[in-house]
């Protein structure tokens, strides 16, 4: 298996979260929007200047600073 980070994640491809690596107070936020180990996430689409990026978790879309989504350890599914 292959460890990448949630910034450098292809567009419309299905990652797997393995794990959060955020500061307790932005990991508590991610949390609650569904930003947990073991959920499906998938990269939607970049802003014009390519931050933040949209992308869909438990069937919401929301939207990542590339500094947060640099933190976050997902696998390809």
């Amino acid at each position: 298996m292959k460890y990448t980070t949630l910034d450098k994640i292809d567009i419309n491809k299905k990652y797997l979260i393995s794990d959060v690596l955020l500061d307790e107070h932005t990991k508590k936020r991610m949390y609650d929007l569904g930003i947990i180990e073991n959920s499906i996430i998938e990269s939607l689409y970049k802003s014009p200047f390519g931050d933040p990026v949209a992308y869909l978790v438990k069937e919401t879309i929301i939207a990542i600073r590339n500094s947060d989504a640099e933190k976050i350890i997902v696998r390809r599914i």
